[in-house]
């Protein structure tokens, strides 16, 4: 009993927002016989952030007690270091089916295929279906240098911000002839975002990913492509460009202040590990159950960074899609 209810003190979490009632997408058969759970975690930040291990510990109970469909790291999670090896372990406790995200950060101190061969991924971007549902994952992690679409490796993006997290040509021409050839209706995943999110940083060629996207859709009475989902820029946020939802999974672990705003460095360190479980109701919704936590003190707003009332430290539950 004892421990039950410290299970339940640890991941609290807020009501059902009322649904966004913007479009209803159309599931297949096999979708609809029952939901599909996910459990995400997104810039868990290991080797930066001193209990990165910790959280993801939390993280791996909660899905496995759960007993989700898979679960999937959204990118920024480790370095392709020897110290990686306590956090794949943890991360392999999971039995169930596990995918994996690039972020800009898991190139800091290696190439792709570097970390890749950590995780066990095969390939930068790959599609996946489960549930009656079609997922794309790709690759945001390029840098645009005299004309040549080059990879992320050892930290390389630094130097030009302004051409970077692009996603190369090729890519968006797979995008598209995935999407194509999809059955069921499309989710796609990435680390970076393809919105319009007031932080910025968002994918430069973002209008070219949004093209494909929206000539899929075009003309539809059930959009193909439901949804847009990413980390990097440690957000809880959401929005609908046309008909399809762009959503942001808030970091595990922080939001970056910069110097002189953070509680641990640079860091607004949270509280707990915030991570979210992502149904796909066979009804035309999707369902976030988020997780709540808080700032270390002193805050981001204690010590006046200029958009503490715009960042929090949780992921708030939301119901998108209903018709």
């Amino acid at each position: 009993m004892q421990r039950r209810k410290a299970l339940r003190l640890l991941i609290s979490s807020p009501l059902l927002l009322p649904a966004t009632r913007a479009f209803s997408f159309q599931p297949s058969e096999e979708a609809a016989r029952k939901p599909t759970t996910i459990g995400w975690i997104t810039d868990l930040h290991h080797g930066y952030c001193p209990d990165a291990l910790d959280r993801l510990k939390v993280f791996i109970g909660e899905a496995s007690r759960r007993k989700v469909d898979f679960i999937l790291q959204g990118g920024d999670f480790c370095h392709p270091k020897p110290e990686a090896a306590e956090l794949m372990q943890v991360w392999n406790h999971y039995q169930g089916d596990k995918y994996h995200v690039l972020g800009n950060h898991d190139m800091d101190f290696g190439t792709k295929r570097d970390i890749m061969n950590v995780w066990g991924m095969e390939r930068p971007y790959y599609a996946f279906e489960r549930g009656g549902f079609h997922f794309i994952v790709m690759d945001c992690n390029h840098i645009l240098k005299d004309g040549q679409y080059i990879d992320y490796v050892k930290g390389n993006f630094y130097i030009d911000p302004a051409r970077r997290d692009l996603v190369n040509p090729e890519q968006v021409e797979w995008l598209e002839a995935e999407i194509d050839r999809a059955k069921h209706p499309c989710i796609i995943i990435s680390h970076q975002s393809f919105d319009e999110v007031w932080t910025g940083s968002t994918v430069p060629n973002r209008l070219e990913v949004r093209k494909v996207i929206d000539r899929a859709n075009e003309g539809r009475k059930h959009p193909k492509v439901i949804a847009c989902i990413c980390g990097h820029h440690h957000l809880d946020h959401h929005m609908m460009i046309n008909r399809v939802h762009y959503i942001h999974i808030n970091s595990a672990s922080y939001f970056y202040v910069g110097d002189g705003f953070g509680s641990d460095g640079s860091r607004a360190t949270y509280s707990e590990p915030v991570f979210a479980f992502v149904t796909l109701d066979p009804a035309g919704e999707i369902r976030i159950e988020g997780r709540q936590a808080s700032f270390r003190s002193p805050t981001p707003k204690e010590k006046g960074f200029p958009n503490a009332d715009r960042i929090t430290a949780s992921i708030i539950d939301r119901r998108l899609g209903t018709a």
